[in-house]
């Protein structure tokens, strides 16, 4: 029983972080990482109430720091983008009105100043990204006819929008999404719900834009680990279908990766080419880690509670929203991102017969398991393990007696020394 307990707890690389608003359905939305000490955080009311504050840490998350920023009316916050530890830029829209403001502070949240006036006037601000401290850009919806993009190059104190003439034409009844971009250098790409994906490499001036997915309506996801390879999903399609481009977004590529699941999010890791940290959904939340393009993965963590926003810094620091459970919380990453060592051409899975079950069930145990000393181990879905079953290495089949358990969910790992092989859900219904 301690072995297996003492494998699970291996297994706990995010760990989970307090943040202590003053009340509940209140969600850490939206990350950005100055440092591994100093991270911004982005709160939103699951009721969507309105709600300023600017969350951020000086010591790596042991403390938490909630300042309020000054924004008039009903606000939302779309974004985050921090430059360092003292200076970081919020966008926010009004959730009546709609529209767009951006605040900034260079003091770590003692002060905030509104950097906009008429900007995203009768629009919706979705993001903005600093490329320096001087030279950034923001991104709304159409206004007068085409996508507003505002550019400044000294700090937001002034913007200049970029002309219609720079910009591809939107598609009726076409816009963009709240932080839904990535930028790496000199480019940036944002998507919309027609399945486009927006291109400028020359810090916003100029645009072009790439059909991705036929798909009608959706919410798409964009994220780039190099200027030239970079990825784009449907969050909403529940396929696991992804594209892959390595041209910078001028061609793209469909592959499947974790079919039947639900794509939330992802983001680059610096320090991997082709390295993400993704995060899906099918029941419940779970992380993984591509080095190599989506070819093999890691599995980081399951069945977490999470809205599904990460941002990963390094190979060592990272952090994943919480929210949904009612005790505010978001997670820091305390493990070490290495290559990948899960094939996607040759997975490693099991499956139970019947699931849901009322009394005996039978695993099918992967043909291409690892050699040595298996076990299948039972855990609640709170984590509590139940049951440890020795697997000898000729067997194929191994039989759960679920009479004398309690009706609900469970999760069922194949488990080699400390590594999980494989898990899968389990329902126990009598």
């Amino acid at each position: 029983m301690l072995f297996c307990l003492a494998a699970l707890i291996s297994r706990a690389q995010f760990v989970e972080q307090p943040l202590n608003y003053p009340g509940p359905g209140y969600w850490p939305y939206y990350i950005s990482i100055a440092d591994r000490e100093h991270v911004w955080v982005g709160t939103i009311h699951e009721n969507g109430l309105p709600c300023s504050w600017a969350v951020h840490t000086a010591d790596g998350g042991n403390s938490w720091i909630l300042d309020t920023i000054p924004v008039p009316g009903m606000p939302l916050c779309s974004s985050i983008a921090c430059v360092d530890s003292g200076t970081c830029f919020f966008v926010f829209t009004d959730a009546l009105a709609g529209g767009g403001s951006i605040w900034k502070t260079t003091d770590q949240g003692d002060t905030w100043a509104n950097l906009t006036t008429t900007q995203f006037s009768g629009g919706y601000a979705n993001f903005y990204h600093p490329f320096t401290a001087d030279t950034g850009v923001a991104m709304g919806d159409p206004v007068d006819g085409y996508f507003e993009i505002q550019l400044t190059f000294n700090g937001g104190a002034t913007w200049e929008r970029v002309p219609e003439s720079q910009i591809p034409p939107p598609l009726t009844g076409e816009y963009g999404y709240t932080d839904c971009y990535s930028a790496v250098g000199n480019s940036v790409w944002f998507t919309t719900n027609k399945g486009r994906c927006f291109r400028s490499t020359d810090r916003g001036l100029n645009w072009d834009v790439v059909q991705v997915f036929e798909t009608g309506d959706d919410m798409f996801g964009v994220c780039f680990s190099t200027e030239e390879k970079g990825v784009y999903w449907g969050m909403y399609t529940g396929t696991g279908e992804l594209a892959v481009t390595s041209d910078g977004g001028a061609t793209w590529e469909t592959k499947n990766f974790l079919p039947g699941t639900m794509i939330m999010n992802m983001c680059r890791v610096e320090g991997f080419d082709e390295g993400y940290v993704i995060t899906a959904w099918k029941n419940y939340t779970d992380v993984y880690f591509t080095a190599n393009m989506f070819e093999s993965y890691q599995i980081l963590a399951e069945s977490i509670i999470s809205t599904g926003e990460v941002n990963f810094l390094d190979a060592t620091t990272g952090w994943l929203s919480g929210g949904e459970s009612g005790t505010n919380e978001i997670y820091r990453y305390d493990g070490i991102l290495t290559s990948s060592e899960k094939r996607l051409k040759d997975p490693v899975t099991l499956s139970i017969l019947p699931n849901p079950s009322n009394n005996v069930a039978l695993v099918r145990l992967p043909q291409n398991r690892a050699e040595g000393l298996s076990e299948i181990r039972i855990y609640r879905i709170t984590g509590a393990l139940v049951e440890c079953l020795p697997v000898a290495s000729s067997e194929d089949w191994i039989t759960l007696d679920a009479t004398a358990y309690q009706d609900g969910l469970y999760l069922v790992r194949l488990v080699n020394g400390n590594r999980i092989e494989a898990c899968r859900k389990w329902i126990v219904a009598h």
